[in-house]
């Protein structure tokens, strides 16, 4: 399998798509937003930020087919791709008997996914990175992280029963898990190896499936700040640039666990990218990190709803560039534009 590399002329392009939610019978809206996106945008790696499929599906051979219809586009194209798992990648487990590391391990077994083995131990077995080398010679340009930020939450922490909701310093927050400190561990001691490797931190981009609670501080920041400014009252501008559409309250996990100052300790990731809120499509800068989600590329699972219901589904494209990757360009890109709806 020939390595990730940026194009002769210095460029690389990913595509991220989220949330396809696909059951055992392909939904041909979803099917055809792949396709024409694919077609039309021709990048050099995608990258699913995970529940790749329904929670619903009643045995190994629907979960094969439904798996199946997500990857094909990418498989039939010869085009790279890597999963960041989500929340709902197990809920079938129970019927199918796969659980996260088989899905995974039935993802690698695909001939252009670029997926590797999970770190031995750690909580996350979806967890990696992968390099990006320049377009010419064989020293990395850029670096690809993947985390698993898990399922849900135990249902008792610290000797404390924890409810369907639980109020936590805003709004009500489902009980979704986090990224671990084993999995910050790993993340910091590999970030590290290769700066030891290659004389310096190779810059990034991180993608997991459920937000950070930063992507709520990000917002409400800038939000306030517009509203104030909106209201005639002389207070500080907008400092995040955000950019897209909240339609609903962020999920995040049930803990923050510092891994957006994890990050910034680092100083390789430029922007952490995630799904998971499906009508969500905002992005923005907070401190340095670029911040952001696509919204959900499935027809099959909850969108605006009425007759707005399809309008957000699409697909968050990155354009890089080798000689400053930090300036990174991201746009989303919506199934209507390909007349799909």
């Amino acid at each position: 399998m020939p390595p990730l590399r940026f194009r002769p002329d210095g460029t690389f392009r990913i595509v991220q798509v989220t949330d396809t939610h696909e059951g055992p019978v392909a939904d041909p809206r979803t099917a055809a937003f792949l396709a024409a996106l694919l077609d039309a945008e021709r990048p050099d790696l995608v990258v699913h930020t995970g529940d790749l499929v329904a929670s619903d599906l009643a045995s190994a051979d629907e979960l094969w087919r439904a798996l199946d219809h997500v990857v094909r586009p990418m498989e039939a194209r010869g085009i790279p791709w890597l999963v960041a798992l989500g929340n709902h990648d197990e809920d079938h487990t129970w019927k199918t008997g796969v659980d996260a590391a088989g899905l995974l391990a039935r993802c690698r077994a695909y001939s252009c996914n670029r997926n590797a083995p999970g770190p031995q131990g750690e909580a996350g077995p979806g967890d990696m990175h992968a390099l990006v080398l320049g377009s010419v010679g064989d020293a990395p340009a850029f670096n690809l992280w993947a985390l698993d930020s898990g399922r849900e939450a135990p249902k008792v922490i610290g000797g404390q029963a924890l409810a369907d909701d639980f109020l936590l310093g805003w709004g009500w927050m489902p009980r979704w898990s986090w990224v671990h400190p084993e999995q910050l561990a790993w993340y910091i001691g590999t970030s590290r190896a290769l700066e030891r490797v290659h004389g310096r931190p190779v810059p990034s981009l991180l993608f997991l499936h459920v937000p950070l609670h930063e992507h709520r501080a990000m917002w409400e920041n800038d939000a306030a700040r517009r509203a104030a400014r909106a209201a005639g009252e002389d207070g500080p501008a907008p400092q995040h640039g955000v950019t897209g559409e909240r339609n609903e309250e962020e999920c995040a996990g049930a803990f923050n666990s510092g891994l957006l100052a994890a990050a910034l300790s680092r100083g390789d990731v430029l922007g952490i990218y995630c799904g998971h809120d499906h009508v969500n499509d905002y992005a923005g800068d907070y401190f340095g990190v670029r911040l952001g989600y696509a919204a959900n590329a499935g027809f099959a699972p909850y969108g605006l709803g009425g007759e707005e219901d399809h309008r957000l589904r699409g697909a968050r494209v990155f354009d890089l560039d080798e000689r400053e990757p930090r300036g990174f360009t991201t746009r989303m890109v919506r199934a209507s534009g390909y007349g799909i709806r």
